[in-house]
């Protein structure tokens, strides 16, 4: 324990020292950013609820998570963004307006100070789930804000979206986004409507590595609920705490406590980005599921009710496309008429401007066919 609280006095110690000397390498005010100058300053509430102040539009921003990027992108800001993190660097035909130069930090738990300064953003964008607080510390004193914007949320899709069309002065892009998922949600909740509780599916949904679900606060267990099922580990409250076990967006759980609550659905989800994954991936994935001791038992796995699910489906526009894709699964004669793959095909084409593509979700029994 001593040497862990070394390690991590260490580590803010060099996260100091980086900003300083970004901070110094400007060398003149006249070099921060616009928001840090007397005039123009405006205020805006973030996802966590903190008040911001900063000068609108934001000219300069650099960027954490993937789903956030994709909404400034959507919202036609793409210009103003001058950083982003590995997620979304390591992806070149997805973001060919971003170059290596822009790599600011592997995700937002682990930011490069040093390379954000040098930048010189206005504000830095971040999730709720990253280190938004230690950002805090490091670059307001510096002049740039950090504001929460948490694009992975079901449930507060449409705040975060007038939130970034307020930051980049596009409201009415910003309004046009929102239309389209509340069509989407509206038609959604239309199918699904009426299925009492007791009535929904249970559903096993597995994070990447094996006996790791979601609980509760997770964007995931949302998703699963407005597709009309039930989270297997809906009953497990762990809110914002974290414990030996994990977080609630990844969670150990007992592979007999599967067993003995018996899914009636199991999907893996996998990491992926805009190229979907080869179909031999994905039954190599689920074959090796469906072999497992304690699953194998179950009804649901004999039946092959076993689903592989890319996070580039699953996390689409506020996961309202993974929403859309479980409810086929879960409910296809409800979903009769109702096609998933055309809200992602939407998506891509109208608010990503990237061809379409195939391949993000499979069953087991078609893989095997």
């Amino acid at each position: 324990m001593r040497s862990e609280s070394v390690r991590s006095e260490r580590q803010r110690s060099e996260n100091r020292r980086a900003v300083l000397k970004g901070a110094a390498a400007w060398g003149s005010a006249a070099l921060l950013p616009a928001w840090a100058q007397p005039a123009g300053r405006a205020e805006v509430i973030d996802d966590v609820g903190r008040r911001v102040a900063l000068s609108l539009p934001l000219s300069r921003v650099v960027v954490f998570n993937r789903y956030t990027t994709e909404f400034v992108r959507a919202l036609g800001a793409m210009d103003a963004v001058v950083g982003t993190d590995i997620d979304v660097a390591r992806h070149a035909r997805y973001w060919p307006s971003l170059t290596a130069a822009m790599f600011a930090g592997s995700s937002g738990m682990a930011p490069n100070y040093e390379a954000i300064v040098a930048m010189r953003p206005d504000a830095v964008l971040m999730p709720r789930n990253s280190d938004w607080t230690r950002a805090q510390t490091l670059l307001e004193p510096l002049g740039i804000a950090v504001v929460v914007v948490t694009a992975w949320d079901y449930l507060k899709h449409e705040f975060n979206v007038e939130l970034l069309g307020r930051l980049f002065a596009q409201p009415r892009r910003a309004a046009a986004l929102n239309d389209w998922f509340r069509g989407w949600r509206q038609r959604l909740s239309d199918r699904v409507a009426g299925i009492p509780a007791a009535e929904r599916p249970r559903v096993y949904f597995e994070e990447v590595g094996d006996w790791r679900s979601v609980l509760p606060g997770s964007g995931w267990h949302d998703m699963i609920e407005a597709a009309g099922g039930r989270n297997l580990f809906g009953d497990v409250r762990l809110g914002d705490a974290t414990s030996s076990r994990g977080s609630v967006n990844n969670f150990s759980v007992d592979p007999e406590e599967v067993l003995t609550r018996r899914p009636d659905m199991l999907v893996k989800l996998q990491p992926g980005q805009y190229e979907p994954h080869p179909r031999e991936f994905a039954l190599e994935v689920l074959q090796r599921m469906a072999q497992r001791p304690a699953l194998a038992l179950l009804p649901a796995v004999r039946a092959q009710r076993l689903y592989h699910l890319s996070y580039y489906l699953a996390g689409g526009c506020s996961k309202i496309t993974g929403a859309l894709q479980l409810a086929q699964w879960l409910h296809p004669q409800r979903m009769r008429g109702l096609d998933p793959m055309q809200a992602m095909d939407e998506w891509l084409q109208r608010w990503q401007s990237v061809p379409v593509q195939r391949g993000y979700a499979w069953s087991l029994a078609e893989l095997r066919v």
